[in-house]
């Protein structure tokens, strides 16, 4: 298991490394086409194609940035977090689709101690996932969210011993649904079902909730929409 760790931080150094070294050349190439463009506006071919680049170029980056975030290691800068200002907060951020998103909070969700910044890309992501799978239905998008308490005891664990209390987090879409094969990898990076996808994003959702010490899974099956079960330990936060 060391030497497995070892060569993964190696793998992830180098990932980052050469991440950093290509952010450059693409920003190069963006801005020298951005300048050509400007400078044969009376050329159509020309502006459709430096278009072509420019945008390109910015999708490249976008793999970079979400390879860096993938590699990079997580210090949660933990707090006190009122998880519906959270997952409302996260709500505001999409880029679309907000107008879709019902959101409910229990009135018995305590405060949890954690990193509000991870925790909200995690919920962007998560909904961000639901709306682009919606799409493919032609039908208005809606995802439920629904944040609930599951008090100690709830659900014994394996070994007989009760559980702590744990705060569940549901986000449901009513898309097309995800196959059983493809269920059981949809949290392996690089795997993607999405034409310019580039399979990061929901290995980044569970590498935040492990740093979270919490689970996440899935449920789906194909017409029926997919689920998305995200549960976090509830830990006393200390008066301060």
């Amino acid at each position: 298991r060391e030497r497995l760790r070892d060569r993964l931080a190696t793998l992830g150094e180098m990932a980052a490394a050469i991440a950093h070294e290509v952010k450059n050349p693409l920003a190069s190439i963006e801005v020298m086409a951005g300048v050509l463009r400007r400078q044969l506006t009376d050329r159509p071919e020309a502006m459709e194609t430096l278009g072509d680049i420019i945008k390109e170029s910015k999708m490249a980056n976008a793999i970079v940035v979400e390879v860096l975030e993938f590699v990079r290691p997580i210090r949660l800068q933990v707090e006190r977090v009122a998880l519906g200002e959270v997952i409302r907060d996260a709500v505001t951020s999409l880029d679309r689709g907000a107008e879709h998103v019902q959101v409910q909070v229990d009135g018995d969700v305590p405060l949890l101690l954690a990193d509000p910044n991870q925790l909200r890309q995690l919920f962007t992501n998560l909904m961000t996932n639901a709306i682009e799978a919606m799409d493919e239905t032609g039908q208005p998008p809606r995802v439920d969210v629904r944040a609930s308490l599951v008090p100690e005891d709830a659900e014994p664990g394996s070994a007989g011993r009760p559980l702590p209390a744990q705060v569940r987090i549901e986000v449901r879409d009513h898309g097309p649904g995800i196959s059983e094969d493809d269920l059981e990898r949809i949290f392996s990076p690089f795997f993607t079902t999405k034409p310019k996808g580039t399979g990061l994003g929901l290995s980044i959702v569970r590498k935040v909730v492990d740093a979270h010490d919490g689970i996440i899974d899935a449920a789906s099956a194909p017409g029926r929409g997919t689920t998305f079960r995200v549960t976090l330990p509830v830990i006393p936060a200390p008066d301060y």
